[in-house]
């Protein structure tokens, strides 16, 4: 306890000095300092014009992926069964309290969204980002989904998530949760989190945290594990090599702890997927594969081009 909280003190000084001296288009190599989670350079997410994501059209969705349909055992929430007022295909505010706060959140369900069918649902964590919409700096992993997925997104309370598990975010996502099942349609056994840059960091201690209640995470451009995890999960995580914001090293380590955790073979070369350059871990515990996307020249852009339908793919295989 007393090492996390070191942790998170020696994050938030470092992210407090960097965002006093970096502009938002600054390109800073993420290092990390002993005993330190990570470091992200704050206001880096912000400025992604590749592939940005842009408003929704109702019925835009893409053509439903073969073997993607919740499983006919799923494991149904309590909302199961309750009609939505919310229209698919579009991204809906809700409100939240949370610790005597209220914090908007952002729902999308999916064209022909049907009340009695339990549906995987994916939580996305967005990059540090000073916008007042920056729950938008996410992979458009709906554009891949189509009819076959929920997704949430978050608002951090601040630019960058709060990784601290005694932090503002971390009850913020438990709240999200709570409130998706009660008033959706959710098959609790395929819960998802993806996240880009900061909120793949988020997504990597919410694996820790919560292993146990989460199926997978698939993230790019940030990283990081954590110690004494409770249950583990699959995952798919993708740097580029040349990711000047964020070193690649913070996924490799966040990598090796997945693999380590999930029983992989750790020793033997990986084998090359159908979403290249994605290569898969041989030898994991059934159900727990991890998968490593390395790119490069794409610096530390989202790669909506890419992340989006191999996010997809490799949710709708778990």
């Amino acid at each position: 306890m007393r090492q996390a909280l070191a942790s998170s003190l020696v994050l938030a000084s470092l992210l407090a000095a960097c965002d006093s001296t970096a502009p938002d288009d600054a390109s800073i190599d993420a290092r990390v300092p002993p005993g330190a989670d990570a470091w992200i350079a704050p206001g880096t997410d912000a400025s992604i014009t590749p592939g940005a994501d842009a408003p929704i059209t109702p019925g835009a969705d893409a053509p439903m992926m073969s073997g993607s349909d919740a499983p006919t055992s799923a494991t149904r929430s309590a909302g199961c069964g309750m009609t939505s007022m919310a229209t698919p295909a579009m991204w809906r505010e809700a409100t939240l309290t949370v610790g005597g706060v209220n914090r908007p959140y952002f729902v999308y369900l999916p064209t022909g969204y049907d009340p009695n069918r339990a549906y995987p649902i994916i939580y996305q964590l967005h990059g540090c980002s000073d916008s007042a919409t920056r729950e938008d700096n996410n992979v458009p992993v709906h554009r891949s989904s189509g009819t076959n997925a929920i997704l949430i997104r978050g608002r951090a309370a601040a630019r960058c998530w709060d990784t601290n598990a005694a932090g503002v975010d971390v009850p913020y996502y438990d709240a999200m949760v709570e409130a998706a099942e009660r008033t959706l349609c959710v098959d609790t056994e395929r819960r998802f989190v993806s996240g880009y840059s900061s909120g793949s960091f988020m997504a990597h201690v919410l694996s820790c945290t919560h292993g146990a209640e989460l199926r997978g995470v698939a993230t790019i451009a940030g990283g990081q594990g954590g110690r004494s995890c409770t249950g583990n999960v699959a995952a798919l995580l993708i740097h580029d090599l040349n990711d000047s914001t964020v070193n690649i090293s913070t996924s490799i380590g966040a990598r090796d702890n997945h693999a380590m955790r999930n029983g992989c073979d750790v020793m033997a070369a990986r084998t090359p997927t159908m979403d290249p350059p994605c290569e898969a871990y041989t030898g994991c515990d059934e159900g727990l594969p991890v998968v490593w996307c390395q790119t490069s020249g794409r610096n530390h852009s989202r790669q909506d081009d890419l992340a989006a339908s191999i996010f997809w793919n490799f949710f709708s295989g778990l």
